[in-house]
Protein backbone atom coordinates (compact mmCIF):
# COMPACT_ATOMS: atom_id res chain seq x y z
CA UNK A 1 0.00 0.00 0.00
CA UNK A 2 2.84 2.41 0.88
CA UNK A 3 4.50 1.86 -2.49
CA UNK A 4 1.22 2.56 -4.27
CA UNK A 5 0.70 5.78 -2.30
CA UNK A 6 4.33 6.77 -2.89
CA UNK A 7 3.93 6.30 -6.65
CA UNK A 8 0.80 8.45 -6.66
CA UNK A 9 2.63 11.07 -4.57
CA UNK A 10 5.36 11.24 -7.20
CA UNK A 11 2.74 11.79 -9.91
CA UNK A 12 1.31 14.73 -7.97
CA UNK A 13 4.77 16.08 -7.23
CA UNK A 14 5.95 16.04 -10.85
CA UNK A 15 3.06 18.09 -12.29
CA UNK A 16 2.63 21.24 -10.20
CA UNK A 17 0.84 24.52 -10.85
CA UNK A 18 0.86 27.35 -8.33
CA UNK A 19 -1.67 29.94 -7.13
CA UNK A 20 -1.36 32.69 -4.52
CA UNK A 21 -2.78 32.49 -0.97
CA UNK A 22 -5.78 34.72 -1.78
CA UNK A 23 -6.83 32.44 -4.62
CA UNK A 24 -6.28 29.41 -2.42
CA UNK A 25 -8.53 30.85 0.30
CA UNK A 26 -11.20 31.52 -2.29
CA UNK A 27 -11.07 27.90 -3.51
CA UNK A 28 -10.33 26.22 -0.19
CA UNK A 29 -13.33 23.92 -0.47
CA UNK A 30 -11.34 22.11 -3.19
CA UNK A 31 -8.32 21.52 -0.92
CA UNK A 32 -6.97 17.97 -1.02
CA UNK A 33 -6.73 15.85 2.09
CA UNK A 34 -5.07 12.48 2.58
CA UNK A 35 -7.28 9.56 1.40
CA UNK A 36 -9.54 11.77 -0.69
CA UNK A 37 -10.31 10.36 -4.12
CA UNK A 38 -9.95 12.48 -7.22
CA UNK A 39 -11.52 11.55 -10.54
CA UNK A 40 -10.96 13.03 -13.98
CA UNK A 41 -14.19 14.53 -15.29
CA UNK A 42 -13.04 15.65 -18.73
CA UNK A 43 -10.93 14.15 -21.48
CA UNK A 44 -10.13 10.64 -20.22
CA UNK A 45 -13.20 10.62 -18.01
CA UNK A 46 -13.27 8.24 -15.04
CA UNK A 47 -9.59 7.88 -14.13
CA UNK A 48 -9.26 7.66 -10.34
CA UNK A 49 -6.47 8.22 -7.79
CA UNK A 50 -6.20 8.31 -4.01
CA UNK A 51 -4.56 11.36 -2.44
CA UNK A 52 -1.58 9.95 -0.51
CA UNK A 53 -0.63 10.69 3.07
CA UNK A 54 1.90 13.53 3.19
CA UNK A 55 0.61 15.34 0.12
CA UNK A 56 1.63 18.99 0.01
CA UNK A 57 -0.98 21.70 0.44
CA UNK A 58 -2.97 21.91 -2.74
CA UNK A 59 -6.30 22.00 -4.56
CA UNK A 60 -7.79 20.42 -7.67
CA UNK A 61 -8.67 22.22 -10.89
CA UNK A 62 -11.88 22.12 -12.91
CA UNK A 63 -10.85 18.94 -14.75
CA UNK A 64 -11.16 16.88 -11.56
CA UNK A 65 -13.79 15.92 -9.00
CA UNK A 66 -12.94 15.32 -5.34
CA UNK A 67 -14.66 12.69 -3.20
CA UNK A 68 -14.10 12.31 0.54
CA UNK A 69 -15.07 8.78 1.71
CA UNK A 70 -16.92 8.40 5.00
CA UNK A 71 -15.34 6.46 7.87
CA UNK A 72 -17.33 3.39 6.80
CA UNK A 73 -15.62 3.30 3.39
CA UNK A 74 -12.04 2.17 2.77
CA UNK A 75 -10.57 4.70 0.32
CA UNK A 76 -8.81 2.02 -1.75
CA UNK A 77 -11.92 -0.15 -1.80
CA UNK A 78 -13.77 2.81 -3.31
CA UNK A 79 -10.91 3.47 -5.75
CA UNK A 80 -10.88 -0.13 -6.98
CA UNK A 81 -14.65 -0.15 -7.34
CA UNK A 82 -14.53 3.07 -9.36
CA UNK A 83 -11.96 1.44 -11.65
CA UNK A 84 -14.22 -1.53 -12.28
CA UNK A 85 -16.00 -1.92 -15.58
CA UNK A 86 -19.39 -1.88 -13.83
CA UNK A 87 -18.78 1.59 -12.39
CA UNK A 88 -17.24 2.95 -15.58
CA UNK A 89 -20.26 1.84 -17.61
CA UNK A 90 -22.69 3.28 -15.06
CA UNK A 91 -20.73 6.54 -15.08
CA UNK A 92 -21.11 6.82 -18.85
CA UNK A 93 -24.82 6.08 -18.62
CA UNK A 94 -25.42 8.67 -15.91
CA UNK A 95 -23.30 11.22 -17.75
CA UNK A 96 -25.32 10.81 -20.92
CA UNK A 97 -23.77 7.90 -22.81
CA UNK A 98 -20.45 6.67 -24.11
CA UNK A 99 -19.83 9.76 -26.25
CA UNK A 100 -19.84 12.13 -23.25
CA UNK A 101 -16.55 13.93 -22.66
CA UNK A 102 -17.28 15.70 -19.37
CA UNK A 103 -18.84 14.98 -15.99
CA UNK A 104 -20.65 18.13 -15.00
CA UNK A 105 -20.95 17.62 -11.21
CA UNK A 106 -20.71 15.23 -8.30
CA UNK A 107 -24.49 14.82 -8.45
CA UNK A 108 -23.95 12.36 -11.30
CA UNK A 109 -22.02 10.11 -8.91
CA UNK A 110 -24.77 10.31 -6.30
CA UNK A 111 -27.06 8.41 -8.65
CA UNK A 112 -24.71 5.42 -8.74
CA UNK A 113 -25.12 2.78 -6.03
CA UNK A 114 -22.13 0.93 -4.60
CA UNK A 115 -22.22 -2.56 -3.06
CA UNK A 116 -20.76 -1.87 0.38
CA UNK A 117 -19.72 -4.82 2.58
CA UNK A 118 -18.41 -4.45 6.11
CA UNK A 119 -15.20 -2.47 6.62
CA UNK A 120 -13.38 -5.70 7.48
CA UNK A 121 -14.51 -7.26 4.19
CA UNK A 122 -13.50 -4.11 2.33
CA UNK A 123 -10.03 -4.35 3.87
CA UNK A 124 -9.79 -8.04 2.89
CA UNK A 125 -10.73 -7.28 -0.70
CA UNK A 126 -8.24 -4.38 -0.89
CA UNK A 127 -5.46 -6.61 0.47
CA UNK A 128 -6.18 -9.34 -2.08
CA UNK A 129 -6.39 -6.87 -4.95
CA UNK A 130 -3.21 -5.09 -3.84
CA UNK A 131 -1.30 -8.37 -3.95
CA UNK A 132 -2.80 -9.49 -7.24
CA UNK A 133 -2.30 -6.12 -8.94
CA UNK A 134 1.31 -5.94 -7.74
CA UNK A 135 1.95 -9.29 -9.45
CA UNK A 136 0.12 -8.09 -12.58
CA UNK A 137 2.17 -4.87 -12.61
CA UNK A 138 5.39 -6.87 -12.43
CA UNK A 139 4.23 -9.18 -15.22
CA UNK A 140 3.23 -6.18 -17.35
CA UNK A 141 6.61 -4.52 -16.81
CA UNK A 142 8.37 -7.69 -17.93
CA UNK A 143 6.04 -8.16 -20.91
CA UNK A 144 6.47 -4.53 -21.99
CA UNK A 145 10.24 -4.89 -21.75
CA UNK A 146 10.11 -8.11 -23.77
CA UNK A 147 7.84 -6.44 -26.32
CA UNK A 148 10.30 -3.57 -26.71
CA UNK A 149 13.20 -6.02 -27.04
CA UNK A 150 11.29 -7.98 -29.69
CA UNK A 151 10.65 -4.79 -31.66
CA UNK A 152 14.34 -3.88 -31.48
CA UNK A 153 15.47 -7.39 -32.42
CA UNK A 154 15.10 -6.78 -36.16
CA UNK A 155 17.17 -3.61 -35.98
CA UNK A 156 20.02 -5.30 -34.10
CA UNK A 157 20.19 -8.49 -36.16
CA UNK A 158 19.83 -6.67 -39.47
CA UNK A 159 23.01 -4.80 -38.61
CA UNK A 160 24.81 -8.11 -38.11
CA UNK A 161 23.52 -9.42 -41.43
CA UNK A 162 24.68 -6.31 -43.29
CA UNK A 163 28.08 -6.50 -41.59
CA UNK A 164 28.65 -9.88 -43.22
CA UNK A 165 28.68 -8.11 -46.60
CA UNK A 166 30.83 -5.17 -45.50
CA UNK A 167 33.80 -6.15 -47.68
CA UNK A 168 31.72 -5.95 -50.86
CA UNK A 169 29.54 -2.97 -49.86
CA UNK A 170 29.87 0.68 -50.79
CA UNK A 171 29.08 3.52 -48.37
CA UNK A 172 26.68 5.85 -50.18
CA UNK A 173 24.71 8.81 -48.86
CA UNK A 174 20.93 8.64 -48.85
CA UNK A 175 20.59 11.58 -51.26
CA UNK A 176 22.73 9.68 -53.79
CA UNK A 177 20.55 6.55 -53.55
CA UNK A 178 17.14 8.03 -54.33
CA UNK A 179 15.40 8.71 -57.63
CA UNK A 180 16.15 12.10 -59.26
CA UNK A 181 12.65 13.42 -58.49
CA UNK A 182 12.79 12.33 -54.84
CA UNK A 183 13.71 15.56 -53.06
CA UNK A 184 13.94 14.16 -49.52
CA UNK A 185 11.82 17.04 -48.24
CA UNK A 186 9.45 17.77 -45.39
CA UNK A 187 5.75 17.57 -46.10
CA UNK A 188 2.96 20.07 -45.47
CA UNK A 189 3.71 22.29 -42.47
CA UNK A 190 0.15 23.45 -41.67
CA UNK A 191 -2.36 20.89 -42.96
CA UNK A 192 -5.35 22.72 -41.47
CA UNK A 193 -8.72 21.29 -40.52
CA UNK A 194 -10.45 18.15 -41.75
CA UNK A 195 -12.17 18.62 -45.12
CA UNK A 196 -14.77 16.14 -46.33
CA UNK A 197 -13.71 14.52 -49.61
CA UNK A 198 -10.42 16.43 -49.39
CA UNK A 199 -6.85 15.30 -50.04
CA UNK A 200 -5.62 12.36 -47.96
CA UNK A 201 -2.60 13.16 -45.80
CA UNK A 202 -0.32 10.88 -43.79
CA UNK A 203 0.78 12.02 -40.31
CA UNK A 204 3.36 10.42 -37.98
CA UNK A 205 0.46 9.14 -35.85
CA UNK A 206 -0.69 7.10 -38.87
CA UNK A 207 2.62 5.21 -39.01
CA UNK A 208 1.63 2.59 -36.45
CA UNK A 209 1.54 -0.29 -38.93
CA UNK A 210 4.01 -1.65 -41.47
CA UNK A 211 1.83 -0.45 -44.36
CA UNK A 212 -0.17 2.80 -44.25
CA UNK A 213 -3.51 2.64 -46.08
CA UNK A 214 -6.22 5.18 -46.91
CA UNK A 215 -8.67 4.14 -44.21
CA UNK A 216 -8.55 6.50 -41.25
CA UNK A 217 -6.35 9.14 -42.89
CA UNK A 218 -7.16 12.81 -42.40
CA UNK A 219 -8.40 14.77 -45.43
CA UNK A 220 -7.36 18.38 -46.00
CA UNK A 221 -8.01 21.22 -48.44
CA UNK A 222 -6.14 20.21 -51.64
CA UNK A 223 -5.03 23.82 -52.10
CA UNK A 224 -2.80 23.49 -49.02
CA UNK A 225 -0.69 20.97 -50.95
CA UNK A 226 -0.07 23.22 -53.94
CA UNK A 227 3.36 24.20 -52.66
CA UNK A 228 4.26 20.65 -51.66
CA UNK A 229 4.15 18.77 -54.97
CA UNK A 230 7.63 17.42 -54.16
CA UNK A 231 6.18 15.25 -51.37
CA UNK A 232 3.18 13.96 -53.33
CA UNK A 233 3.10 10.18 -52.93
CA UNK A 234 3.30 7.89 -55.93
CA UNK A 235 2.19 4.83 -53.98
CA UNK A 236 4.54 2.21 -52.51
CA UNK A 237 6.78 5.04 -51.22
CA UNK A 238 8.88 4.41 -48.11
CA UNK A 239 7.84 6.82 -45.34
CA UNK A 240 10.40 7.94 -42.75
CA UNK A 241 9.31 9.79 -39.62
CA UNK A 242 11.60 12.78 -38.96
CA UNK A 243 9.63 14.43 -36.16
CA UNK A 244 8.49 12.88 -32.89
CA UNK A 245 9.35 9.18 -33.10
CA UNK A 246 12.24 9.78 -35.48
CA UNK A 247 13.41 6.75 -37.41
CA UNK A 248 10.02 5.04 -37.65
CA UNK A 249 9.63 3.51 -41.11
CA UNK A 250 6.49 2.40 -42.95
CA UNK A 251 5.37 1.67 -46.50
CA UNK A 252 2.71 3.72 -48.28
CA UNK A 253 0.19 1.40 -49.92
CA UNK A 254 -0.29 1.80 -53.67
CA UNK A 255 -3.75 3.29 -53.01
CA UNK A 256 -2.03 6.34 -51.48
CA UNK A 257 -0.88 7.56 -54.92
CA UNK A 258 -1.68 11.28 -55.06
CA UNK A 259 -1.86 11.70 -51.27
CA UNK A 260 0.65 13.81 -49.34
CA UNK A 261 2.42 13.88 -45.96
CA UNK A 262 2.85 16.35 -43.10
CA UNK A 263 5.96 18.09 -41.84
CA UNK A 264 6.97 15.08 -39.76
CA UNK A 265 7.39 12.63 -42.67
CA UNK A 266 9.83 12.37 -45.58
CA UNK A 267 8.80 10.14 -48.54
CA UNK A 268 11.66 8.09 -50.00
CA UNK A 269 11.89 6.37 -53.36
CA UNK A 270 15.17 4.57 -54.05
CA UNK A 271 16.66 4.49 -57.54
CA UNK A 272 16.05 0.85 -58.60
CA UNK A 273 19.35 0.59 -60.47
CA UNK A 274 21.18 1.27 -57.20
CA UNK A 275 19.05 -0.37 -54.56
CA UNK A 276 15.93 -2.51 -54.60
CA UNK A 277 12.76 -1.16 -53.00
CA UNK A 278 12.48 -3.97 -50.43
CA UNK A 279 16.16 -3.83 -49.54
CA UNK A 280 15.91 -0.05 -49.09
CA UNK A 281 12.98 -0.53 -46.72
CA UNK A 282 14.97 -2.97 -44.60
CA UNK A 283 18.11 -0.82 -44.83
CA UNK A 284 16.37 2.22 -43.31
CA UNK A 285 15.15 0.03 -40.45
CA UNK A 286 18.58 -1.52 -39.89
CA UNK A 287 21.01 -0.65 -37.12
CA UNK A 288 23.47 1.31 -39.31
CA UNK A 289 20.72 3.70 -40.42
CA UNK A 290 18.87 3.89 -37.10
CA UNK A 291 22.01 4.67 -35.09
CA UNK A 292 22.81 7.59 -37.39
CA UNK A 293 19.24 8.88 -37.15
CA UNK A 294 19.37 8.70 -33.35
CA UNK A 295 22.73 10.49 -33.32
CA UNK A 296 21.37 13.34 -35.45
CA UNK A 297 18.04 13.64 -33.63
CA UNK A 298 17.78 16.74 -31.47
CA UNK A 299 15.21 18.41 -29.22
CA UNK A 300 13.61 17.52 -25.90
CA UNK A 301 9.92 18.47 -26.03
CA UNK A 302 9.80 17.54 -29.72
CA UNK A 303 12.52 15.38 -31.23
CA UNK A 304 13.40 15.83 -34.89
CA UNK A 305 16.14 15.38 -37.44
CA UNK A 306 17.30 18.07 -39.85
CA UNK A 307 16.78 17.36 -43.56
CA UNK A 308 20.40 18.23 -44.28
CA UNK A 309 21.55 15.55 -41.84
CA UNK A 310 19.03 13.09 -43.23
CA UNK A 311 20.33 13.50 -46.75
CA UNK A 312 23.87 12.79 -45.56
CA UNK A 313 23.07 9.46 -43.87
CA UNK A 314 25.73 7.04 -45.07
CA UNK A 315 24.34 3.59 -45.85
CA UNK A 316 26.11 0.31 -46.67
CA UNK A 317 25.04 -0.83 -50.15
CA UNK A 318 26.03 -4.38 -51.23
CA UNK A 319 25.97 -5.65 -54.82
CA UNK A 320 22.47 -6.29 -56.31
CA UNK A 321 22.80 -10.09 -56.03
CA UNK A 322 23.74 -9.76 -52.35
CA UNK A 323 20.82 -7.42 -51.74
CA UNK A 324 18.47 -10.20 -52.91
CA UNK A 325 20.01 -12.68 -50.47
CA UNK A 326 19.84 -10.18 -47.61
CA UNK A 327 16.17 -9.43 -48.35
CA UNK A 328 15.34 -13.14 -48.12
CA UNK A 329 17.13 -13.46 -44.79
CA UNK A 330 15.60 -10.31 -43.32
CA UNK A 331 12.12 -11.26 -44.55
CA UNK A 332 12.36 -14.48 -42.55
CA UNK A 333 13.68 -12.57 -39.54
CA UNK A 334 10.86 -10.04 -39.80
CA UNK A 335 8.26 -12.82 -39.71
CA UNK A 336 9.82 -14.26 -36.55
CA UNK A 337 9.94 -10.89 -34.80
CA UNK A 338 6.30 -10.23 -35.73
CA UNK A 339 5.32 -13.48 -34.06
CA UNK A 340 7.27 -12.49 -30.94
CA UNK A 341 5.74 -9.02 -30.75
CA UNK A 342 2.26 -10.44 -31.28
CA UNK A 343 2.80 -12.91 -28.45
CA UNK A 344 3.91 -10.22 -25.99
CA UNK A 345 1.17 -7.83 -27.11
CA UNK A 346 -1.39 -10.59 -26.51
CA UNK A 347 0.09 -11.16 -23.05
CA UNK A 348 -0.36 -7.49 -22.18
CA UNK A 349 -3.97 -7.66 -23.33
CA UNK A 350 -4.51 -10.80 -21.26
CA UNK A 351 -3.08 -9.06 -18.17
CA UNK A 352 -5.45 -6.12 -18.64
CA UNK A 353 -8.34 -8.55 -19.01
CA UNK A 354 -7.25 -10.36 -15.85
CA UNK A 355 -7.29 -7.10 -13.90
CA UNK A 356 -10.81 -6.34 -15.14
CA UNK A 357 -11.91 -9.86 -14.21
CA UNK A 358 -10.50 -9.56 -10.69
CA UNK A 359 -12.29 -6.27 -10.17
CA UNK A 360 -15.56 -7.83 -11.33
CA UNK A 361 -15.06 -10.78 -8.98
CA UNK A 362 -14.22 -8.47 -6.09
CA UNK A 363 -17.49 -6.57 -6.34
CA UNK A 364 -19.75 -9.51 -7.12
CA UNK A 365 -18.76 -11.55 -4.06
CA UNK A 366 -16.61 -14.05 -5.98
CA UNK A 367 -13.15 -13.03 -4.73
CA UNK A 368 -11.90 -15.62 -2.25
CA UNK A 369 -8.53 -16.48 -0.76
Amino acid sequence: MYEQQHAIYNQFDQIRYFIDEDKFSEMQRFELQANDLIMSCSGTMGKVAVVPVGIRKGIINQALLKLTPSKEVHCFFLKYWMESQDFQEMLKEQAGGAAIQNVASVSILKEIKIPLPSFEEQHRIVTLLDEAFADIATAKTNAEKNLQNARELFTRISGSVLAQYASTSQSITLEDLVEPDCSLSYGIVQPGDEVAEGLHIVRPVDMNTDVVMLKGLKRIDPALANSYARTTLKGNDILLCVRGTTGTVALAHSELAGANVTRGIVPIRFAPEKISHQFGYYLLRSEPAQLQIQAKTYGTALQQINIRDLRQLTLPVPAPQDQEIIVQRLSALEEETKQLTAAYANKLTALDDLKKSLLHQAFSGQLTQ
